[in-house]
């Protein structure tokens, strides 16, 4: 089977209620924080989001308030990968929001498995969805891995 292939172009860090967190075009988001184990500026939760970054944190208020220290948030935009010559058009452009809901869990399970934040509980064991993905993370990724794939983590 071939590996379909997306750049996930990460933005960031902003604070949490930075106003280009308004933006659509996001549709990934990663907050980071201080965890009483793993330490200072840990990746948490990685999320998706159809309505922008700062709409979605509503549902994350009830825990985020109670941090021990801010809390970060890095967040993306996706889009698929033709080719290298055509990637570099886009380098350092926000992609137009991608609207493919079933790839964009593909690609939060896969995230979230290949990197196991500690708030994610739920979606660790969603690898499967991710079959035949591979992931890019560009731009500011910090300490994500640059290339994430399935028939890496999945099988």
């Amino acid at each position: 089977m071939k590996e379909k292939i997306y750049d996930v172009f990460w933005e960031g860090p902003f604070e949490w209620n930075d106003k280009k967190l308004d933006n659509r075009d996001f549709v990934l988001y990663a907050l980071y924080g201080t965890h009483h184990l793993y330490g200072q500026n840990v990746l948490l939760y990685i999320g998706i989001t159809d309505v922008g970054p700062k709409k979605r944190f509503i549902d994350h208020d009830y825990w985020a308030k109670y941090e021990y220290d801010k809390i970060t948030v890095k967040v993306a935009s996706v889009k698929e990968f033709e080719s290298w010559e055509k990637w570099k058009i886009y380098e350092r452009d926000i992609y137009p929001r991608f609207r493919n809901r079933n790839i964009l869990k593909a690609i939060e399970a896969l995230l979230i498995y290949a990197h196991q934040p500690a708030y994610n509980t739920v979606n660790k064991e969603r690898i499967i969805k991710a079959k035949g993905i591979r992931v890019f993370n560009t731009g500011k990724c910090g300490l994500l891995l640059p290339e994430v794939s399935y028939y890496y983590h999945g099988e």
